[in-house]
């Protein structure tokens, strides 16, 4: 089978590899569409050789060509995406249904060859049904299911005020799960102009380039006190801080973007958290019990719903033929794109 495999910093070429057999417990997806996510970017332009030997990706969907032994309620033919996470299911915390704190879990995509290839094994356990979504929209529905995982540790978001850090393809989406839930005013906050505009389009009410005017301003302007939730998603320090300044008392701070470098608070800066009494709420990955989770069948409903809608959020596809030009497209980042979709 074709598969996507790295071939050093910032370069990836497609080649053979044996098509893998479902064992007990698992089928074979060919594989459709498979989104760029964040992970897989860094991985590709990091100075990790590991990397050289696993075939990346873990937002897809496709169709089920095979089914091992043991394997019951799906068929060859059905048409399903899957959650990557695979947790061992004996310690405690998987006891607990906190599958996403498991320490001896393995990963679709890092851990096991991933969706970047023609055919991916999934254990059945995994699948998550598609309905009449593509194949592309249903790629989307991990990258939604990040989204939820925080948002559905809150309460009541009826008439509340949101500020969305990052408007990328994480921000984005949050920023329509948010309009959903009847979010009286959506703050969102990026760099890139191009970006903001396509917050708007999503929901966002009130935009801020924190280039041209801080988010802290902005937000003592246009909201009465602060927002009630502020949705970290791009993992820039300066977003992190302004996170804090922002919430309003007691508020909740969701950190969803990943980190790559240092932070610095000043004494003040820190100490807004325990100032304001605020709920800060770390969240890794997206999961719940049973799993994989309520999360994963909200997130198809959602866009069979239209209450989440995608196709704008695909600003390019390529043929796994042409993963370097997707990756290109990224690392030089000279016009806008939102998700990058492989095709298969």
């Amino acid at each position: 089978m074709k598969a996507a495999l790295r071939k050093g910093i910032k370069h990836v070429d497609v080649v053979e590899m044996e098509k893998p057999s479902p064992k007990a417990g698992e089928v074979l997806i060919a594989v459709k569409s498979c989104g760029i996510c964040g992970s897989d970017i860094v991985r590709i332009q990091e100075d990790n050789p590991k990397w050289d030997q696993v075939v990346l990706g873990h937002e897809f969907a496709g169709e089920i060509v095979a089914v091992g032994e043991g394997v019951e309620g799906w068929k060859v033919g059905d048409r399903a995406s899957a959650a990557p996470l695979m947790p061992c299911m004996k310690c405690d915390k998987c006891a607990q249904g906190n599958y996403s704190l498991c320490k001896g879990y393995s990963f679709i995509g890092s851990r096991v060859q991933g969706a970047f290839g023609e055919f991916v094994r999934v254990p059945a356990r995994n699948l998550v049904a598609i309905g009449n979504l593509s194949f592309d929209q249903a790629a989307f529905i991990e990258p939604i299911t990040v989204c939820l995982h925080p948002i559905l540790r809150l309460d009541n978001l009826l008439g509340k005020d949101v500020v969305v850090t990052g408007a990328g393809t994480i921000g984005l989406l949050a920023i329509q799960i948010f309009k959903a839930m009847g979010c009286r005013n959506i703050v969102a906050s990026d760099v890139a102009e191009g970006k903001l505009e396509m917050a708007r389009a999503m929901g966002a009410n009130i935009l801020c380039n924190p280039i041209k005017e801080p988010l802290e301003e902005v937000c003592a302007r246009e909201l009465e006190d602060g927002a009630h939730v502020v949705f970290e998603s791009s993992g820039a320090a300066p977003a992190k801080i302004s996170a804090m300044q922002v919430a309003r008392g007691r508020g909740a701070v969701l950190l969803v973007g990943t980190s790559h470098a240092p932070i610095t608070f000043t004494g003040p800066q820190f100490e807004a958290i325990t100032r304001k009494e605020l709920n800060v709420v770390g969240s890794w990955m997206n999961y719940s019990a049973p799993f994989p989770g309520t999360e994963w069948k909200t997130a198809a409903w959602m866009m069979e719903a239209g209450l989440i809608k995608v196709d704008a959020l695909q600003t390019h596809t390529f043929p796994v033929e042409r993963i370097q030009e997707a990756y290109d497209v990224i690392y030089q980042n000279k016009e806008l794109w939102a998700k990058v979709m492989i095709n298969f």
